[in-house]
């Protein structure tokens, strides 16, 4: 007798994490028409609009997919290939501002780091799912020797995102893979050990890497909020940026100045519509109008949470957290930066800024998120 095939239909999903998405994204084009009102034409707003249409067909497949476990098979050929194409970019990438991070294809340019910190979550997701129980036993020497295949393939992932010059995706990446050690239950000492050997990494890339980066922690040490150094000499005025992001938060005020009376998009502000965007939502719209955008990643990361920590399934468990983890570390970042609570770093702010690699792969983590969260009836 032959065996009939059970279809699945979805009953139920999140459906706030879905607004919320779509809330953000909206917000991403209205700024983006916003400040592309000031150039000549509307060029880089079209193509926020299409990645925006495309990421939301996406955000809609990945909720119907039938069976994401089944794909824990690719997770290993995924991590191989984002390696294999960060090694393309340091033989044949395009060089912006100085950093080689974006392959062409010639109608379009992407930059295979922000692919290779989703893959790294896939591949952490399957691995700590599979070996819960040794990691949560593990001391720190059993730690290396038994998951050094994994902590391997993290750091030759990383080492080739530092050659690329991207600080903020190492940053942002290795925080969000920490996070997933820390939520599946690893112990404090070995955290302690793994923050001690980053805070000594990023020493010695800050004292024997490029001179910006000690340049940026300058400026950083004159501009923050918590350290206040105003003895601190920068000359060539590359303090003009975050002098400029502070100077248009502090004219928005409590409502804002309004889209109309914004100065900073008027090429005050170098790289509006990517990393200091929050910054120009912060003048135009305000305190208030800032906190909703930031309040929306913050529901977001938390809904997100919620829906892993019902999971019964480890590996969908884990999956979800890390997408949570990576979309609010960089939201958290991006918003840091623009109010000099923390160092500049290039990131953007995740369904706001423009930016078409990081639109379309944080789109496919919520079009993920979304199907873990999806209730399922078989027929």
């Amino acid at each position: 007798m032959k065996k009939t095939k059970q279809v699945s239909y979805i009953t139920g999903y999140d459906k706030s994490i879905l607004i919320t998405y779509a809330l953000l994204s909206l917000a991403g084009l209205l700024m983006m028409l916003d400040i592309c009102s000031v150039y000549s034409s509307l060029h880089y707003f079209y193509r926020h609009l299409g990645t925006a249409v495309i990421s939301f067909v996406v955000v809609l497949a990945l909720l119907k997919f039938p069976n994401l476990e089944k794909l824990k098979i690719l997770n290993l050929p995924f991590v191989a290939g984002t390696i294999f194409l960060l090694l393309l970019v340091l033989l044949i990438g395009v060089s912006v501002k100085g950093a080689t991070r974006q392959l062409s294809l010639g109608f379009v340019s992407f930059q295979p780091s922000f692919l290779a910190r989703i893959a790294l979550v896939f591949y952490f997701a399957k691995e700590l799912s599979e070996r819960l129980t040794d990691l949560r036993t593990a001391k720190f020497v059993m730690f290396l020797t038994r998951f050094r295949v994994m902590l391997g393939i993290a750091g030759a992932t990383f080492l080739l995102i530092i050659l690329e010059r991207h600080l903020s995706t190492l940053i942002i990446g290795g925080a969000t893979l920490l996070a997933m050690l820390i939520y599946a239950g690893l112990k404090k000492r070995i955290i302690i050990a793994i923050v001690l050997v980053a805070i000594l990494g990023g020493i010695g890339i800050l004292k024997f890497g490029a001179t910006y980066r000690s340049e940026r922690i300058q400026i950083y040490r004159k501009y923050s909020l918590f350290i206040k150094d105003n003895t601190i000499k920068i000359a060539d005025n590359k303090d003009y940026q975050i002098k400029e992001s502070l100077t248009a938060l502090h004219s928005g005020g409590l409502m804002g100045t309004g889209p109309a009376r914004g100065r900073a998009k008027h090429f005050y502000l170098p790289e509006a519509r990517t990393d200091y965007i929050f910054t120009i939502i912060g003048e135009e719209f305000g305190f208030l109008g800032a906190l909703i955008i930031f309040g929306l990643h913050c529901f977001l990361f938390f809904r997100a949470m919620k829906v892993a920590s019902e999971q019964e399934n480890e590996y969908y468990k884990y999956l979800c957290a890390g997408l949570a983890f990576n979309i609010f570390l960089n939201a958290l970042v991006n918003t840091g930066v623009a109010m000099s609570i923390l160092p500049s770093t290039g990131n953007t702010l995740p369904f706001i800024s423009y930016s078409r690699t990081a639109l379309l792969t944080d789109s496919a983590s919520i079009g993920i998120i979304l199907n873990i969260s999806a209730k399922r009836k078989f027929v």
